[in-house]
């Protein structure tokens, strides 16, 4: 259920999403990876090129790879993250977007 915008506090308007699609061929636990997840979005929405993060077990950098990238119908900006952990380091790939969807060219089907 949607909350009326009177209802939803002024920290969040106005109201940004997007997707984020991952490459992680870094064996790390759904905390991590949602963290950096998190990191990247923060990257994204408040510009910032590099952000670096030292958790337990698990150690990097955020940074920005490219001005904008698309891949399919979604057009966004595209991070990497060094990381590192006591199974080994890798490289995690994201494609941050915006809800920049392509309009479509007549009436939408629908289910």
């Amino acid at each position: 259920m949607a909350l009326p915008a009177s209802a939803v506090p002024s920290s969040f308007l106005p109201l940004r999403w997007g997707f984020v699609f991952v490459h992680c061929p870094v064996r790390l636990s759904e905390d991590q990876r949602l963290g950096l997840v998190e990191l990247a979005v923060r990257a994204f929405f408040d510009d910032t090129p590099t952000v670096a993060f030292d958790w337990a077990y698990c150690r990097g950098e955020v940074r920005v790879a490219s001005d904008a990238v698309t891949m399919g119908a979604f057009c966004g900006q595209r991070f990497t993250a060094d990381v590192h952990v006591p199974e080994g380091s890798g490289r995690v790939e994201f494609l941050v977007t915006e809800a920049q969807l392509q309009a479509a060219r007549g009436p939408v089907a629908e289910a």
